[in-house]
């Protein structure tokens, strides 16, 4: 199968170029692209897509502001990352005429490890950027699949009450006539003069005549009971379990009426509530797929449990029934958060159900949509590699717990974990893939030695952060003396060969008495994390006020 690669292109001359591959021979995912002339750079840009595009700024005849106008002229890489490779910094007009490109820049000579550290870089932000515009594309697909929905539902409901209408309108002029011809036609049928074929042919006229009348009257008042049958394809299916509705309701009798038709609609099990009280209490222990409130209730609105719903955050569907004169309260309930609304008096089996299928198709696409957007959510707050918390979520996880522990006086600890000379046994031998591998593995290595509601985030390069609430100093020294003896004893996998890695940790505490912050209680875990490095690695430092 081929898998097509992300492109890179370099334009430079030989000595540059070969000390930029020499960089990037671990990058087994990126295809190397070379330029050594203007004018080749140009045909590539113009023909691919690149995740970085590095310049070396000394190739003879070659004006860098040339290379950027192309890049700023081309829809693909008009803000794709720039390094540039020179003597010396360029100016300050530069940087700012190409602010969409950024600008990195190295000074030559070339250091290999330094290069290959941006490149690594670059191209994570260019996977992250990736996987966004993919959730944001697939965003954008739903929310027009949604869009679409919504129209056609409009048009057919539309539709179908402009025929109801017609029908109802044809029926009431059809009435007038066919009482006349039923009186006719019983008039002549007491004839006792008329001959035995008329009789007959009066008769089947008497009875298209009443199959008539019943059928106009069908039109003209909301049947009693509806026989609509539930196919396979209608999105309404039920669960296995059926479906669990929450009436809200003060009437008990309004409350049969609607129990009566919507369980000749769909397998279900009706709750009633008659106060916004009793409402919660079911929604806190029931779980409940749809809502239908009534406007009116004995302590309050169904805005006020609209209200509270918000509050609670669910994403149950909820109905609102009015009365026709409370009819103008059904576009604010929609503003508020309802998903429909329907007058009481125009209840019936075939209502409910129409009602019921919109309602259930909107909640499965709002329902698509926020999983896409908790995606993205995601992708902002974890790390792609690790797939842990990233460094901006360990901040806020120690200021939420820090809030915590001033307002009930609980413990709080921090750890910082980093591995010991990184980058000269593992990056610069085994390469930064080995290394990547590496750390996921010891990343879930870590998430399960913890408990559930601590957080374990990625903090640096090598570095993870653990914020422990409700954790004194002694019980992180525990878990940071696990975590480094699990490490030690691990054997991590860099092609055939078993590696043996070590760790340091430090440790800092929430100080009640000085009121630390964010940034001190940071500062005090980093400051004995450097310290256990300091002394040889493979130690646990706690930092002491």
């Amino acid at each position: 199968m081929n898998i097509t690669k992300d492109k890179l292109l370099v334009v430079a001359g030989a000595d540059t170029k070969a000390a930029v591959m020499d960089s990037l021979r671990d990058f087994s995912n990126l295809e190397i692209l070379v330029a050594d002339t203007e004018n080749k750079a140009f045909e590539l840009i113009y023909t691919h897509f690149f995740v970085l595009v590095m310049v070396d700024e000394t190739l003879p005849h070659l004006d860098i502001y040339t290379i950027g106008a192309m890049l700023m002229s081309h829809r693909s890489t008009y803000n794709a990352p720039l390094l540039i490779i020179a003597d010396a910094i360029a100016p300050k007009q530069f940087l700012s005429d190409f602010n969409a490109l950024k600008v990195d820049y190295m000074l030559k000579p070339i250091d290999r490890h330094l290069i290959r550290a941006k490149i690594n870089i670059f191209y994570e932000l260019f996977k992250q950027k990736k996987a966004v515009d993919q959730s944001l594309n697939e965003l954008d697909k739903i929310y027009k699949k949604m869009a679409n929905q919504h129209a056609m539902t409009v048009q057919e409901e539309f539709s179908r009450k402009e025929m109801t209408g017609r029908s109802v309108i044809a029926a009431g002029q059809i009435q007038q006539p066919l009482r006349i011809l039923q009186g006719s036609t019983n008039q002549l049928l007491q004839d006792k003069h008329i001959t035995p074929k008329i009789r007959s042919g009066l008769a089947s006229i008497k009875t298209a005549a009443d199959r008539i009348t019943l059928i106009t009257k069908r039109l003209t008042a909301p049947p009693l009971k509806s026989k609509h049958v539930l196919m396979k394809g209608d999105d309404i299916s039920d669960p296995d379990h059926g479906y669990q509705i929450l009436y809200i309701e003060d009437s008990d009798e309004d409350f049969r009426i609607f129990n009566h038709f919507i369980r000749g609609v769909v397998k279900c099990k009706v709750y009633q509530a008659k106060t916004l009280e009793e409402a919660v209490e079911i929604l806190a222990g029931k779980r409940i797929d749809i809502i239908f409130i009534n406007y009116r209730l004995p302590d309050g609105n169904g805005f006020d449990l609209l209200s509270k719903l918000n509050q609670m955050r669910s994403d149950i569907p909820v109905i609102f029934t009015l009365e026709k004169n409370t009819l103008d309260k059904g576009p604010e309930a929609l503003s508020k958060g309802a998903f429909t609304y329907f007058a009481k008096e125009e209840i019936s089996a075939e209502n409910i159900f129409f009602v019921l299928h919109k309602t259930l198709k909107k909640a499965r696409i709002i329902r698509e949509a926020e999983d896409a957007q908790n995606r993205i959510i995601m992708i902002s707050r974890k790390d792609l590699l690790t797939r842990l918390y990233n460094r901006q979520c360990f901040e806020e996880g120690m200021e939420s717990e820090i809030s915590t522990a001033k307002r009930y006086h609980t413990p709080l600890s921090v750890l910082l974990v980093d591995f010991d000379r990184f980058k000269e046994t593992v990056n610069k031998v085994y390469g930064y893939e080995t290394g990547d591998a590496i750390l996921t593995t010891s990343a879930a290595l870590i998430q399960s030695m913890v408990r559930n509601n601590d957080m374990v985030c990625r903090y640096g390069g090598e570095e993870f952060g653990i914020v422990l609430p409700n954790t004194a100093l002694g019980g992180a020294r525990m878990l940071a003396e696990r975590i480094r003896k699990k490490i030690a004893g691990f054997r991590f996998e860099a092609g055939a060969t078993l590696l043996r890695l070590t760790v340091s940790i430090g440790i800092a505490a929430y100080d009640h008495k000085s009121g630390t912050g964010v940034h001190d209680l940071a500062k005090n875990t980093l400051h004995a994390l450097t310290s256990a490095m300091d002394q040889g690695g493979n130690k646990i430092k706690t930092f002491i006020q």
